[in-house]
């Protein structure tokens, strides 16, 4: 090795041995800290405050876990009914692995942890929760302020004794508050029924329009635009045909003497007389087109053919009037 790599390798090893050194210190900060604040919360624990206890040994926990703090910690909150969350504490601890040399407190701590345990499991109580009215996971619900997550509606849900406040609410649904009082170690069930919101807006479901609800109305159908547009085109030819039959006529007056024309000016008259025709039938076949659209959409406002049937409206033109074919 070089003399320069030695002098690197040496302040590589210098700087992780300062930062060991200074992480030593910090946990050893922590740990003393923790210590101070713990003793204070089992200070408080023996005078009997246990609310003020909870809060100082949980902040010792978070500087540094030891099972004689979590132990009084989880004495506490079953002592003030908070159950549940101690005796989650007490599972969490015995589920520790102890090794070899660990402190006679840390042992006693276990063993007296697992006494503890066994005397307050059977004191929690279980709540069955189930929702009556919206669809499954519409409603939401809450205990104590506290969400349920709606796996564990219409389960048990251990809870602790005393009186707690379920509140379920749904969109569309009126909101709902119940109370409920268990006794330790009591099993209950609690169905909260709701009731449709009249102010709410309605909603179509997929199968269906809710109860109650006016079956949304659809917009012109392609039959409609159908028979409008063919009264659009045939209006338009109308009025050109008789727009070239007005010019064919004005051109002939001009050549014409008392309605007698020269043989040259025939093909303007046959011309005239075609036009003609071309302009009724256009403004025949409009007038049906318009009247048939206007016929159907009145038809399909007013009237919904019945489930399972077809309707069917067919504008025919004959040689002495309009008419209309339909099959309802």
């Amino acid at each position: 090795m070089t003399k320069n790599a030695r002098a690197v390798h040496g302040a590589a090893l210098a700087l992780a041995l300062l930062a060991a050194r200074e992480a030593r210190a910090d946990d050893a900060t922590e740990m003393a800290a923790a210590r101070t604040i713990g003793q204070d919360g089992v200070m408080l624990a023996d005078q009997g405050r246990c609310a003020q206890a909870i809060e100082k040994l949980g902040q010792a926990e978070k500087l540094h876990h030891a099972p004689t703090t979590a132990l009084r910690m989880a004495e506490c909150e079953i002592e003030v009914g908070r159950i549940v969350a101690g005796t989650e504490r007490l599972e969490r601890l015995l589920r520790e692995p102890q090794q070899a040399g660990t402190p006679a407190a840390f042992v006693a701590a276990y063993a007296k942890a697992d006494r503890v345990l066994y005397a307050a499991r059977p004191r929690i109580a279980n709540l069955r929760i189930s929702v009556k009215g919206p669809a499954a996971g519409v409603a939401a619900v809450t205990v104590d302020g506290d969400a349920v997550p709606n796996v564990l509606l219409d389960g048990d849900r251990p809870t602790d004794p005393g009186t707690h406040t379920i509140s379920v609410t749904g969109r569309g649904w009126l909101a709902s508050t119940a109370k409920v009082s268990l006794k330790d170690g009591e099993s209950k069930p609690l169905v909260v029924t709701l009731q449709p919101d009249p102010d709410a807006p309605r909603e179509e479901s997929g199968s269906g329009n809710q109860a109650g609800a006016e079956p949304r109305r659809a917009g012109p159908n392609k039959l409609v635009w159908a028979a409008f547009g063919v009264g659009v085109v045939g209006l338009a030819v109308g009025a050109v045909g008789g727009g070239i039959v007005a010019s064919k006529t004005s051109s002939l007056d001009e050549g014409c003497v008392d309605k007698a024309c020269p043989a040259s000016r025939q093909g303007d008259i046959d011309a005239a007389s075609t036009w003609a025709t071309v302009s009724t039938v256009g403004f025949v076949i409009g007038g049906a087109g318009i009247a048939t659209g206007v016929v159907l959409l009145l038809l399909g406002r007013n009237a919904g053919p019945a489930r399972g049937t077809r309707s069917a409206v067919t504008p025919t033109i004959g040689a002495t009037g309009l008419g209309l074919d339909g099959r309802f």
